[in-house]
């Protein structure tokens, strides 16, 4: 495990992190893998990487605004980690069903990926729903247009603000992957070989990675999407934001649909094959033909694809499969 990176709330030296991680993955994954109901007891993982490097700063469309896509990332990413809890909400109470983690690549430096959350929560790699209200930035007041009855209501709602709109040096996306790679071991760790969903690690980027060559990037990516749970090996997604300039590709089946694109090509490789189960809800959401094969990445992606990509990745009502395997045990 060449790697292996401590991050700060890792509490096993490395050596006797990478003897638990070995006897985890000693676990053959079940004949039907994916199907673990997500409960108190047997929470999962969403892992978001965020290209903050300086092309991020270049304008897009995103609601009908004029804005950087570094800020657009930012909104869809905010509005992500609200639903997130929301979902975990009975009552006054914000049940433990998933573990969050929020990594920045480029924003602070060139070479490092840095875990991203704020204040009191500063330092950690995962947080649980009921920490994500600890964690945000600060309270800011969105204006939002709803139907009511045929009429078009404006109101201003208060939304928590977890991610602000960075866009700095270069584009370290090798250190993000191994950074996740390293998170990915040490949350398989504390779920002590549970039947447990796996994984899903996001990562949002306009750009190519300057800290890795091709092959380097793909190996670290094949470590990472070699992980696993009993339920099933940890699903990496890439996504490629443009400025609307070029044809989007979204869950294609086959290298072919990218054409001589060789950054896209270099996606569809790092990409994991979307299981099964989830093929239903990508074929309607996206208006795609059924196949039998769909790999998680999008090439040359507009701000509202990158929304309903994000609503395949996470518990979004328009992912079944999600809200099938999520139960809210009482």
């Amino acid at each position: 495990m060449p790697d292996l990176q401590p991050v700060p709330s890792s509490a096993l030296p490395v050596a006797d992190l990478q003897k638990a991680v070995q006897d985890v993955l000693q676990r053959p994954v079940k004949a039907r893998p994916y199907s673990a109901q997500i409960m108190r007891q047997t929470p999962t993982a969403f892992i978001f990487l965020i290209d903050q490097s300086g092309s991020m700063d270049e304008r897009t469309m995103y609601r009908g605004q004029s804005l950087s896509k570094a800020a657009a990332v930012a909104q869809i990413i905010n509005q992500t980690l609200l639903e997130l809890m929301l979902r975990c909400q009975k009552g006054d109470e914000i049940r433990h069903y998933y573990d969050i983690a929020l990594i920045g690549y480029g924003g602070l430096n060139d070479e490092r990926a840095n875990l991203l959350w704020s204040g009191d929560m500063a330092g950690k790699a995962f947080l649980s729903p009921a920490e994500l209200v600890k964690a945000a930035i600060h309270i800011e007041e969105v204006t939002v247009q709803r139907t009511i009855r045929g009429r078009v209501i404006t109101t201003t709602e208060k939304r928590p603000v977890w991610l602000q709109a960075v866009h700095h040096y270069r584009t370290p996306m090798k250190s993000a992957i191994c950074m996740a790679e390293s998170l990915v071991k040490q949350w398989l760790v504390t779920q002590a070989a549970k039947d447990v969903y796996p994984p899903t690690v996001i990562n949002i980027t306009d750009g190519v990675a300057t800290d890795a060559t091709a092959d380097e990037l793909l190996a670290c990516c094949d470590r990472l999407k070699n992980l696993h749970t009993v339920d099933g090996h940890a699903l990496l997604m890439n996504i490629h934001v443009s400025d609307e300039q070029g044809k989007t590709i979204l869950f294609p089946s086959k290298a072919a649909e990218l054409g001589a694109d060789q950054y896209a090509r270099l996606l569809y490789d790092m990409s994991s094959e979307m299981p099964a189960p989830y093929h239903a809800d990508i074929a309607s959401l996206f208006g795609l033909d059924q196949r039998t094969t769909y790999v998680g990445m999008c090439s040359n992606a507009d701000m509202d694809a990158l929304v309903k990509f994000m609503n395949i990745g996470t518990p979004t009502q328009h992912n079944g499969h999600f809200i099938a395997n999520l139960k809210l045990d009482l």
